[in-house]
């Protein structure tokens, strides 16, 4: 039976880490990957040659491109997931947390700012300071830009209501982090 490319994949922390930033950081050669994962070459280049043979890359002379297909958007999905697991943390003040946009889909670059979404019982204008600290913190982490939306049972009732298209993508897109999903309003 053959090994399965996902047990290759996530063997090591180095390997998570160069996976980590070829998914986000497309086109990069092994050179770039070196210095900015502080792995060896001969690692890299192992690896690169993996993720082309298994279709997660492309390469092109000596530059590999992430290509978007169903099994790298997962993995990159999950990527994501892991690392927002440790970087956001459900407030005391919330009911639940999430992430939606690019990084849920696995579509997120380096340029990509984050999309949070906080669901609370009941909108005061004292919750935007904490808020404002979940995002920046998250943020931080990631190393991305945040935005934060603070949702009620309300706001997402009017969302389904006069914005049908942001509120389906919202919903079909959200990964829920902590606490309640908002795909039960």
């Amino acid at each position: 039976m053959e090994k399965s490319v996902l047990s290759e994949l996530f063997k090591t922390e180095e390997r998570v880490r160069i996976l980590r930033y070829v998914a986000e950081r497309s086109p990069a050669t092994v050179t770039t990957v070196v210095a900015a994962t502080g792995t060896s070459k001969a690692l890299v280049s192992r690896y690169m040659r993996l993720l082309s043979r298994n279709g997660f890359c492309t390469q092109r002379g000596r530059v590999y491109a992430w290509n978007e297909n169903a099994r790298s958007l997962a993995v990159k999905r999950l990527l994501n997931i892991d690392l927002l697991m440790t970087a956001v943390v459900l407030p005391e003040w919330a009911r639940g947390i999430g992430v939606y946009g690019s990084y849920a889909e696995g579509t997120n670059t380096a340029g990509s700012d984050l999309d949070l979404w906080v669901l609370v019982d009941a909108y005061t204008p004292d919750l935007e300071v904490p808020a404002a600290r979940v995002g920046k913190s998250a943020g931080a982490t990631v190393g991305a830009e945040t935005n934060l939306l603070i949702l009620t049972s309300e706001r997402l009732s009017d969302l389904r209501e006069t914005d049908q298209p942001f509120y389906t993508n919202l919903v079909r897109s959200s990964v829920t982090l902590g606490g309640a999903s908002i795909d039960i309003y």
